[in-house]
């Protein structure tokens, strides 16, 4: 009878032990999405623009033009817009796209992701461009009408701890997908992060409008 109790006791405390674990672990990874600017699981899936990068045309290379169905880039546009987390403001983006497919383009802004903690955006460029082989899928089926766009750049982020008094860079690669539709208005993503491990996402909208800006002038 007394083997049995033993037994009940040690089952009982390897379960605590496994509980107890458990709870460690869920404990580790809340102070690493707190402490982390990018402590957002990372992803292996093909989906993610840097696993996308053959979609970049090289420079010198032409861009394939879009079907009969997509969006007809006949002359250059400029899309600007905030960009969100959420409801939550995360600076600004501003993109070009040329007639001949090709896209430049920047964001910036200063927000606090997280209380006492300030990011300043003090630089970030990207270049892409259209990629009409890429069709649109979702809940509701395909949607070949949807022109898609990839691009691929660098950012430098400065960010200030008021609690601490720390101020640290923050560099990595910044992505900026997302889709045209045949109105010429753009629904796209910032993705940054700085191991293609763990990242940040941010959305935004904008209607291309005909117009220059300093992203528009390059060669």
């Amino acid at each position: 009878m007394e083997s049995v109790h033993s037994k009940c006791r040690l089952e009982g405390n390897r379960s605590g032990i496994v509980l107890l674990a458990m709870l460690l672990i869920i404990v580790v990874i809340g102070v690493l999405v707190w402490f982390d600017p990018f402590a957002l699981s990372g992803s292996s899936d093909p989906e993610m623009p840097w696993n996308q990068l053959n979609r970049i045309v090289k420079r010198g290379e032409e861009v394939p033009a879009p079907s009969a169905e997509q969006a007809s880039i006949t002359r250059a546009l400029v899309f600007e817009a905030e960009a969100k987390q959420e409801s939550a403001k995360r600076g600004k983006i501003s993109m070009a796209l040329r007639a001949d497919g090709r896209i430049k383009g920047g964001w910036g802004g200063d927000y606090e992701p997280r209380p006492n903690v300030h990011w300043q955006v003090m630089g970030s460029e990207f270049t892409g461009n259209i990629d009409p082989s890429k069709i649109y899928k979702d809940n509701y089926g395909e949607d070949r009408s949807q022109l898609y766009f990839i691009t691929k750049g660098k950012f430098i982020i400065l960010e200030t701890n008021s609690e601490t008094r720390k101020v640290r860079s923050v560099k990595g690669h910044i992505y900026v997908t997302g889709w045209l539709d045949t109105e010429y208005n753009a629904t796209g993503e910032i993705i940054i992060t700085s191991d293609k491990k763990s990242y940040k996402t941010f959305s935004w909208q904008a209607e291309g409008k005909e117009g220059l800006t300093m992203f528009d002038l390059f060669n």
